[in-house]
């Protein structure tokens, strides 16, 4: 069997559209969700936008607007990712 998938601990809002999450495995995960925009209840500005919080098991960012993106999604809509840092 293969490791068991990370889960989000951390999310922050850098720019509308993007995110960068931090997952239970210690990666940080940088993705850019324009693609999703089409959604209707997609957050319309920067201030709905930040309004943002991990969902209660850790596999989905979900929105005040009621907006939600799943981990894989957010996984395969990234530019860019950090391997976990390796403490002293």
């Amino acid at each position: 069997m293969g490791s068991p998938v990370a889960l989000i601990v951390s999310v922050s809002t850098p720019e509308y559209k993007k995110v960068t999450v931090e997952l239970t495995d210690g990666t940080r995960v940088f993705a850019d969700l324009t693609p999703l925009q089409g959604v209707y209840c997609f957050p319309k500005d920067k201030y709905e936008w930040d309004q943002t919080a991990p969902d209660s098991f850790g596999s989905a960012l979900v929105w005040a607007s009621r907006f939600e993106a799943h981990i894989d999604q957010i996984i395969g809509l990234a530019y860019k990712t950090e391997p976990p840092t390796k403490s002293a």
